[in-house]
């Protein structure tokens, strides 16, 4: 159990805003804010802790002094020591929101079957074999042309009718996808690496972790 001058105390109150943040569905903004800033508070504090604790001796002091200077110049750590101080003395810490979505439309497609006759000017008994066998020909594939001409068409209207169920699934699919979540809150990467926010003040409570594991580990008696 930590003494309530131990720097795991405020480090353990901003992992749980951190965690109450995350938990929050995107259409949450104001509670999130209030959180994730929550978080960078009380991180920040850690710092503090760190810095004046009850009975630091010269050994620790040395050792504190040198640690600050590599904090200085960790850009996480550093980025949000100043967001901190704006959210105390100024204003709070802009979030923004990336949305990111697809969308696709359809086109209806026409299909049109038309038929042709010939008229003969001469009577059937005055034309040629060849006209005669032609005409003959005509007659009966004109119904096998029209039933052809009709099964494609249904078979063109069940492939657009799966097309058309297929989008609608990835429709759906695309909008529960995009449902709203804090995934989509950004603060500024010092790092450059476009992280969300909840993962960038995660590694931020994480690095402040490993100096508080250190301090811990070698003064015990100080911050234990």
């Amino acid at each position: 159990m930590p003494s309530p001058t131990s720097p795991r105390n405020p480090l353990t109150r901003a992992r749980f805003f951190l965690a109450q943040a995350e938990a929050l569905p995107g259409t949450e903004r104001e509670a999130f804010d209030n959180y994730v800033q929550a978080a960078i508070v009380f991180g920040q504090s850690v710092y503090e802790y760190l810095a004046s604790p009850p009975g630091a001796d010269a050994a620790y002091r040395n050792w504190f002094r040198a640690k600050s200077i590599t904090m200085e110049a960790n850009p996480v750590l550093a980025y949000f020591r100043k967001s901190r101080n704006l959210l105390v003395h100024r204003r709070h810490v802009q979030v923004q929101r990336r949305i990111f979505g697809t969308a696709s439309e359809m086109l209806p497609s026409l299909s049109m079957y038309a038929e042709g006759r010939v008229t003969r000017s001469e009577p059937w008994y005055r034309r040629s074999l060849r006209i005669l066998g032609h005409d003959a020909k005509a007659t009966v594939m004109r119904p096998v042309h029209r039933l052809r001409h009709h099964l494609a068409e249904a078979a063109k209207r069940r492939r657009r009718v799966l097309r058309q169920a297929v989008e609608a699934w990835r429709t759906r699919w695309r909008n529960r996808k995009i449902v709203p979540t804090v995934r989509e809150f950004y603060l500024d990467d010092p790092e450059g690496l476009d992280r969300p926010a909840v993962d960038l003040v995660r590694t931020y409570l994480d690095r402040l972790e490993v100096i508080v594991g250190e301090a811990e580990a070698r003064f015990p008696t100080v911050v234990g």
